[in-house]
């Protein structure tokens, strides 16, 4: 992972970083791992979300992201086998 820059807007702190494709797939991993093994006090917890609704919503637009930018090639059968 690279830090290039950030940006404070309101109370939130957007960062432009550069991540390779092994990282995607390992970070939504690891939140589908979560997922499927924590409750929602847990969740809350570990990564600060309000329940397993949430953190799906941002384990589903990591998903898309790496459907979308992966060569096919190189994106594991998990990935293409989806509807």
């Amino acid at each position: 992972m690279e830090y290039f820059d950030h940006e404070e807007i309101a109370s939130v702190i957007l960062y432009d970083l550069r991540l390779s494709e092994g990282e995607l797939m390992i970070y939504e991993g690891c939140i589908d791992y979560v997922l499927k093994h924590c409750t929602d006090e847990q969740i809350c917890e570990i990564a600060g979300c309000e329940d397993k609704e949430e953190l799906t919503i941002f384990k589903n637009e990591l998903r898309e992201l790496i459907k979308k930018y992966v060569w096919p090639q190189y994106l594991p059968d998990k990935y293409k086998n989806e509807s």
